[in-house]
């Protein structure tokens, strides 16, 4: 299953995507597998379940539309992606779409937001959330738009808008006057901006046009960066 691509994102390697190969060694289970001949569609119904040794996707219902080249995937939708260095990133939604020739995956919330884990090498984590998600694996892009937050150990950043690059793994976060809050070096802060980057390996964060906010302890230090 090629919704798999999704979880590319996140990996450190632009244009890995490229070189895997999701069904080897996979097993892919269903409690109940239905072709329709005439519509050239298969679906997959309860207990819907793809492994091999780097990735697992668990949801409650599966179609795939041969014309379209597209799968709908639907309830409790579950992906996990294993990576050599033993880093892994997991994706929760309720529904998501994903569109082979295109390589974009759509990922919509149902009671929960769109959920992404991120567990470094390191140990470190990184969480993310949203009304939707949408990931363009050609271009190493995710958006994530409505009611995004994106926390750390110590930091959450909250706003309307967030973009993810895979090339530079930087997070692009706007709209609705993002907030960072959080604890940094023995600084307690709160600071709003037009725009917030957020470097994933270096947890950098960067604050452009119009910051306002307030920062305690130590005030000798600053912490602001343009």
């Amino acid at each position: 299953m090629k919704l798999l691509a999704l979880c590319l994102l996140l990996s450190a390697a632009p244009g890995a995507a490229a070189q895997e190969d999701f069904m080897m060694g996979s097993v892919v289970k269903s409690d109940k597998w239905t072709m329709d001949r005439v519509r050239d569609r298969e679906l997959f119904e309860g207990n819907v379940s793809f492994r091999n040794p780097r990735y697992t996707l668990k949801a409650d219902h599966a179609l795939y539309d041969r014309e379209s080249q597209a799968w709908d995937i639907k309830g409790s939708v579950y992906i996990l992606r294993l990576f050599e260095d033993k880093s892994l990133v997991e994706a929760r939604c309720e529904s998501a779409r994903y569109l082979e020739a295109e390589e974009k995956a759509h990922m919509e919330r149902g009671a929960l937001p769109v959920r992404i884990k991120y567990l470094g090498a390191d140990g470190r984590t990184l969480n993310g959330r949203s009304d939707r998600a949408l990931a363009e694996n050609k271009a190493g892009l995710m958006h994530f738009t409505g009611a995004f937050a994106l926390s750390t150990e110590n930091l959450d950043i909250y706003s309307l808008k967030g973009l993810y690059n895979r090339n530079d793994s930087t997070f692009l976060i706007e709209e609705s006057t993002p907030l960072a809050v959080g604890k940094r070096e023995g600084y307690d802060f709160a600071i709003n901006s037009e725009k917030i980057k957020f470097f994933r390996e270096s947890r950098d964060i960067k604050f452009y046009n119009n910051v306002t906010g307030w920062v305690k302890d130590n005030p000798e230090k600053p912490f602001i960066q343009k």
